[in-house]
């Protein structure tokens, strides 16, 4: 697919951006004493920041909160402007009339809506034209060329991008890849707690990727399998080609229960095959701080320490690549039966749903597609 080989053609960019230091990005400390300022989109309605992120960052008066880091949200932005003055007065911060009133004024974006991710191409673009590191939260696209919009932005004005699931950074999950790095995957078996596909069965999405694609192993197909993309159960089915050539498969089962885990196969030679399996399994956390540390604070965590140093935890194609399998799951579901679909059969432009039948009456895609245009129409 023509997008997928301009991946390809300009990955030792990507991989060359990612390890720049802080000091080529503009979203740096302008001296080691000045607080990194961070600006906020999509707060409120099905956020992340509201409730998880913010608290960590600007601590509310009255509330046990703790700081976690060392930067601080100044300004905020939501598509109900009631709603960032609400988010605004229980953080300390200011909210902004328009989605791009913060450039000049912050040091980096966070952003944590889901409603959002078709427009994200749009909310972004003036923040990677001012080469700030930028977290957007999961989903990053709901089509390729949105994706590649934004990371083509990024790569012109060296900007930084963390697409994140809290599934991907936890210790559980980075043992598990460095486990698994280097040897022989034979096959793997995976559980992702979730309501919908589109904002959590992504999560186990980014956990496959990040643990399993990641470490050399690229997915070829996906094949999702279910009653319907909003409710459980639900199976997806990875197929993927190693270093060698070799093909295997995992699983993802979408359920109701555990967090997240991965149990991984793989062989060793010893005089002959000799097969091992390790269990890994994604814990919230027990008592303060462990209820904080050990599944949320993380992900904040890697966006200061991309923003304060430069460093993307994954390279613009690794980006690219799981946005192209969240996708092709979509595609398998919706238009394919269930049966797999090749990452390099979901076209540029073809766009995935953004609303969701498990939460009827949500007034949220109206607002953006009134103000911003249809969710499947691509730049």
């Amino acid at each position: 697919m023509e997008l997928s080989n301009k991946i390809h053609r300009r990955a030792f960019l990507g991989s060359t951006l990612a390890a720049l230091p802080a000091m080529t990005q503009t979203g740096q400390r302008r001296s080691p004493s000045d607080v990194f300022r961070v600006g906020c989109l999509n707060v409120v309605d099905y956020s992340h920041l509201n409730d998880i992120w913010a608290p960590f960052i600007n601590p509310r008066a009255g509330k046990k909160d703790a700081p976690f880091t060392g930067m601080r949200i100044t300004h905020c932005w939501e598509i109900d402007r009631t709603k960032a003055e609400e988010f605004a007065k229980a953080y300390g911060c200011q909210a902004v009339k328009n989605f791009d009133d913060m450039v000049g004024k912050v040091d980096g974006i966070i952003n944590g809506g889901y409603y959002n991710y078709p427009w994200n191409h749009i909310l972004h673009q003036p923040y990677l034209e001012a080469g700030l590191p930028n977290l957007i939260n999961r989903p990053f696209a709901n089509s390729l060329a949105k994706a590649q919009k934004m990371i083509e932005t990024a790569r012109k004005y060296r900007a930084t991008i963390l697409v994140p699931s809290a599934f991907e950074y936890n210790d559980p999950m980075a043992r598990a890849k460095a486990w698994a790095s280097g040897k022989k995957i034979i096959c793997y078996n995976a559980t992702n707690s979730t309501d919908d596909y589109a904002t959590h069965g992504v999560h186990g999405v980014y956990m496959i990727s990040w643990v399993v694609a990641d470490a050399g192993n690229p997915v070829v197909s996906v094949a999702y399998r279910a009653k319907n993309w909003w409710n459980l159960p639900g199976l997806l089915t990875f197929e993927h080609r190693d270093k060698d050539g070799r093909q295997f498969f995992g699983s993802l089962h979408l359920v109701s229960d555990f967090l997240g885990t991965m149990q991984i196969y793989t062989t060793e030679e010893h005089g002959g095959q000799i097969y091992e399996k390790k269990n890994f399994a994604i814990r919230a956390g027990t008592g303060f701080p462990f209820d904080k540390t050990e599944l949320w604070a993380p992900t904040i965590w890697v966006f200061e320490n991309m923003a304060m140093n430069g460093d993307m935890p994954q390279t613009f194609e690794q980006i690219y690549q799981k946005t192209n399998v969240f996708l092709a799951g979509f595609k398998s579901i919706l238009e394919n039966d269930g049966k797999p679909v090749k990452l390099e059969e979901v076209p540029e432009e073809w766009a995935s749903p953004v609303e969701l039948p498990d939460r009827p009456g949500d007034p949220t895609v109206s607002l953006f597609e009134k103000k911003f245009g249809s969710a499947t129409r691509n730049p």
